[in-house]
């Protein structure tokens, strides 16, 4: 598993496949899908929480709903590694940040950050990314419209091949 402990079988694939397309399915479902008893679905998926393969269980939420109509990607250039650290926990606080990544390229970091609307966006660059210790420069892509967005990963990939 993630730790190392084991590999993933073929049966905590299938759990997993299950509980990423529905998390509100009944164990015992689960159970019949796979072939095992309810105990022992229960029992893989502690194991795999308790390994980290199972990061959390949470809802996804259509962001309109909620009013965060606005989806950007941020590419920050830190001028020096050792503004990084106290910058990226500066992120971590922030709602408005889905996801930070270490990428290659002319930029340090890419941001995917969802706000209600430009000015919000605005908000966040100026007194959230820009301004911060290191930060050299920034360039913002605003979505317009988006064809999939997925949080589904696929048991399977990773796998090796007999």
């Amino acid at each position: 598993m993630a730790n190392g402990t084991r590999e993933l079988d073929a049966r905590d694939r299938q759990i997993l496949h299950l509980v990423q397309r529905d998390a509100t399915l009944a164990q015992s479902e689960i159970a019949r899908q796979v072939g095992l008893s309810t105990a022992a679905v229960h029992e893989r998926l502690k194991k795999l929480e308790a390994a980290g393969v199972i990061r959390r269980w949470t809802a996804v939420v259509d962001p309109a709903a909620v009013g965060a109509e606005v989806t950007a990607f941020v590419e920050v250039f830190v001028e020096h590694p050792r503004f990084e650290p106290e910058f990226i926990g500066k992120l971590l606080a922030l709602d408005e940040v889905l996801e930070c990544h270490h990428v290659t390229g002319d930029f340090s970091l890419l941001l995917k950050v969802r706000v209600q609307d430009i000015a919000a966006l605005q908000r966040l660059l100026h007194d959230h990314v820009a301004s911060q210790e290191g930060v050299r420069q920034t360039r913002t892509l605003v979505v317009l419209s988006t064809a999939k967005e997925e949080t589904y990963v696929s048991p399977e990939r990773g796998r090796a091949q007999p």
